[in-house]
């Protein structure tokens, strides 16, 4: 079953602990432009579930927010990976598969300016998607085969995969999250992170990367 409640979850859990130990997400010397990077699981949702795997994700951005700004602005460009499911690798009669979606995002994040070394952000978004997804069959392809630490190569074949279908388009989506932040010494935070995303695909892609992340 999937954990279709979590990003609520963290969401809750980030107001209860708010109020007494909460920081901001920014740290208390305060810049302008922060840089992130953040990787993790990523859980389908929906009727993606039929066709795709759990899968991983990294992501890396920048955000923009002064100090006397309420909001601040977020840009974030993403990677989601997903094996295809038993059932869909059936119905293709293949027997390999796998998709990606490429994401270029921008929104807004919140993040009050609070005392204490745990805090919270809520932030969401809109932006472009790109979807691809492909079929694959083993194979043994050949041609030549080059050892790096000798310099050398020759003739041969080697067991891999050939892609036998493909198909991609590029979408329109939006995305709501929620993290909760912990402050470094360095002036600088890690946190945990929820995302949902919705993409306008033919059956509305669903899907939300749980991630571990720094900020700096």
């Amino acid at each position: 079953m999937k954990l279709k409640i979590l990003l609520p979850i963290v969401i809750l859990g980030a107001f209860i602990l708010a109020p007494s130990t909460a920081d901001a997400q920014f740290d208390k010397t305060w810049k302008s432009w922060y840089g992130h990077v953040q990787g993790g699981y990523s859980m389908v949702q929906g009727d993606l579930d039929n066709v795709l795997k759990d899968g991983w994700n990294i992501s890396g951005g920048a955000t923009y927010k002064p100090k006397d700004w309420l909001l601040g602005v977020t840009m974030e460009l993403g990677y989601n990976d997903f094996n295809m499911t038993s059932k869909a690798l059936d119905f293709f009669e293949s027997s390999g598969g796998d998709a990606s979606i490429t994401s270029l995002t921008v929104g807004g994040i919140w993040a009050p300016n609070l005392n204490g070394k745990i805090g919270f952000s809520l932030q969401a978004g809109i932006g472009g998607y790109y979807v691809r997804g492909q079929l694959t069959e083993p194979a043994y392809v050949c041609g030549p085969i080059c050892n790096p630490y000798y310099w050398w190569c020759w003739w041969g074949c080697t067991p891999g995969s050939v892609i036998t279908d493909s198909v991609s388009s590029t979408e329109f989506g939006y995305n709501l999250g929620a993290a909760i932040t912990f402050e470094l010494e360095n002036d600088s935070v890690i946190y945990l992170e929820a995302k949902y995303h919705w993409v306008d695909t033919q059956t509305t892609a669903k899907f939300m990367p749980i991630s571990i992340g720094y900020r700096w």
